[in-house]
């Protein structure tokens, strides 16, 4: 069979089916077909089964099927028979039969009925009998040509075999060629695999995945997290509905032995813990509840004891409860060898490669890993002060008696380059930052540009962290009277690390922005008068609290296209930079660009919440372009000056 012939699968002949007996075309697509209510697309379709079904009882020399299979009750029902109008009498219309026997209205309009069908019944039995009749033979003639075109999807045909030219069109321009690259898009991406299908939308996707549902005995099951977003699905069940389930899984789904969940071990206390906790994952849980004092620094923590558990188990093959000095020593040295280690020289039992997945991928995906890439020296001395802190706290909630990391060093044994930079360079230039508002201010309006700009003037106005972004609500902004003129100044409390509270101020053009985007979010443009508790930055289907990760990938594509675009029109050492941008970019494009402008750096101390003023100075002019600009003075002095 060609690429692009069409298949007729049980969908289509249920969808004729319906036709046959007389049901709406557009009740049919709605409940049969991937196109939905797109009507010209479902009259498309009946066309197309009108001819194949017809043509295939031809072949077979059947013209009374091919007949009947062309032909809709909806013809047939009111025509009458030559013989029936002998064999009765003709039967007045309900009109006259009202004139008739009603003249008054005395009788309601169904019980003129009754009496009207009681007086003629031929006006409905002579027809209700001819329309079983052909509904049995229509049936029949359907049921017969079913076994010679009827077929089931595989994984290998072509979109084009299933799906009507628009959207078979469609797919192939997203580079979805077969079923199998449909489901290996929804493997990889998710609820949101229709992002890159032009013009499809969520509620077409819905459709395409509830036919693939409906043929999974030849497909195979519809990958589970295509189903639904992410945060409405259970994490357990989306590991236990995974093929070739990997070892390295997200702590809270581990299923450990007794010896090796930490239920006993040598380092636990004998005389019984202060905490509820029965082995090492609840252990670390525990932890990371009393120490943590926020999302953020949650997330540091669960990172890190997950990390250890996972190589103490797999690669030790011991519990965390079992954990030696050797072994935390030995822990520090793989840290700084893992990812920079040729393979050939790997000294451990579980490849590199199985620990090391890409970044920002969800914990519920089977490609998620505890690492996405080699640690920093300075990353694996701060995993070694993290790592002390939880075995202290488990000594002093007396779970373990020893506490075997206060004997280690944090320096690895094998050397580390120190990756840090010696300026900052992680900033964009003000003209670059100007760029790139102009490319979005370029953007068709919508709601996807209303958050975007209001998440850049948000984040570089405010110089706010990823997480302090995502945990601010419309409740956290007031406003103060201007002490030396009339008017009033926005501000928004922040709770920056260690729980600090600062309050930054919400310029006229992040107000502005911030009531356009409400507007754009279906809310009342004032914030004053939505709920309090809503989140400034959203999802664009739902008022919920964007994820970090999500707010993260959001600004980096953002700066992806705008270097695209950079690129394009010969700026290619600016794109290369902005490129390589992320959200923590921002904040310290803000710092760096006050500090330029002679703002005092105790008020960017506040602006951005640091805890030293120390870290402020990382924004002044620096020693290093103090000593280029001498240097290139110098330079350019006569010679007889020097």
């Amino acid at each position: 069979m060609a690429k692009d012939e069409r298949k007729i699968g049980r969908h289509h002949l249920a969808f004729y089916r319906g036709w046959l007996q007389g049901i709406e075309l557009a009740v049919l697509a709605e409940q049969y077909l991937e196109d939905g209510l797109d009507l010209r697309l479902a009259k498309s379709t009946h066309r197309w089964l009108q001819d194949a079904l017809s043509q295939a009882a031809l072949r077979h020399g059947r013209r009374g099927e091919a007949r009947l299979l062309r032909t809709s009750l909806r013809h047939i029902v009111g025509a009458s028979n030559a013989a029936d109008e002998k064999a009765q009498p003709q039967a007045p219309s309900i009109e006259d039969f009202r004139e008739e026997e009603d003249p008054d209205g005395f009788y309601s309009e169904s019980e003129l009925l009754r009496m009207y069908v009681e007086a003629f019944p031929q006006v409905i039995d002579r027809r209700a009998q001819r329309r079983r009749n052909l509904i049995q033979r229509q049936l029949a003639a359907l049921k017969w040509v079913e076994s010679l075109v009827a077929t089931e999807p595989v994984l290998d045909d072509w979109v084009t075999a299933w799906f009507s030219k628009t959207i078979a069109d469609r797919f192939l321009v997203a580079r979805i060629y077969t079923l199998a690259d449909l489901h290996e898009r929804m493997r990889v991406k998710g609820f949101r695999w229709w992002k890159d299908v032009p013009r499809l939308g969520v509620k077409g996707a819905e459709r395409i995945t509830a036919w693939l549902q409906g043929y999974e005995a030849t497909l195979g099951p519809v990958p589970l997290k295509a189903r639904k977003p992410l945060r409405q699905q259970n994490a357990v069940e989306l590991f236990r509905h995974r093929e070739n389930s990997l070892a390295i899984v997200p702590m809270e789904l581990l299923e450990l032995s007794t010896e090796l969940s930490g239920a006993v071990g040598k380092n636990r206390d004998p005389a019984g813990a202060q905490i509820s906790a029965r082995n090492d994952i609840e252990a670390i849980a525990a932890w990371i509840e009393a120490r943590s004092g926020s999302p953020h620094t949650a997330r540091s923590y669960r990172k890190e004891g997950e990390r250890m558990l996972h190589w103490a188990v797999k690669e030790r093959g011991k519990a965390l409860a079992d954990i030696s000095v050797d072994d935390c020593m030995a822990y520090r040295n793989w840290l700084g060898m893992l990812g920079r280690t040729d393979p050939a020289q790997w000294p451990f039992n579980i490849p590199q490669d199985q620990w090391i997945g890409k970044r920002n991928t969800p914990r519920t995906d089977e490609a998620w890993r505890p690492f996405d890439g080699p640690l920093s020296l300075a990353s694996v001395k701060q995993s070694m002060v993290i790592l002390r802190g939880m075995f202290l706290w488990l000594v002093q909630a007396r779970y373990f008696v020893n506490n075997p990391w206060d004997v280690v060093n944090k320096k690895p044994a094998r050397g580390i380059e120190d990756t840090r930079d010696i300026e900052l360079t992680r900033v964009l230039s003000e003209s670059q930052w100007k760029f790139l508002m102009e490319h979005i201010a370029s953007m068709d309006g919508g709601p996807e540009k209303a958050r975007l700009v209001f998440v850049l003037l948000l984040a570089y106005s405010t110089g706010m962290r990823l997480a302090e972004l995502v945990d601010a609500k419309l409740k956290h902004l007031y406003s103060m009277p201007l002490s030396g003129r009339l008017g009033q100044r926005w501000m928004l409390r922040v709770q920056g690390k260690g729980d600090k509270l600062r309050a930054v101020p919400m310029g006229a053009d992040v107000h502005a922005a911030l009531q356009v985007y409400l507007a754009s979010r279906g809310l009342a443009p004032s914030p004053a008068e939505n709920d309090p508790g809503t989140p400034l930055i959203a999802h664009i289907q739902e008022n919920k609290a964007l994820s970090a990760s999500a707010l993260y990938k959001l600004l980096r594509d953002a700066f992806k296209a705008a270097a695209e675009v950079m690129r394009m029109r010969g700026h290619a050492e600016d794109a290369k930079q902005i490129v390589k941008a992320s959200t923590h970019w921002i904040r310290h494009s803000r710092g760096s660009h006050l500090a330029l402008a002679g703002m005092p750096l105790p008020l960017i101390q506040h602006l951005l919440g640091h805890a030293s003023l120390n870290t402020t100075s990382i924004y002044l002019r620096n020693n290093e372009e103090t000593l280029y600009l001498a240097l290139e003075e110098l330079e350019r002095r006569p010679a007889n000056e020097n």
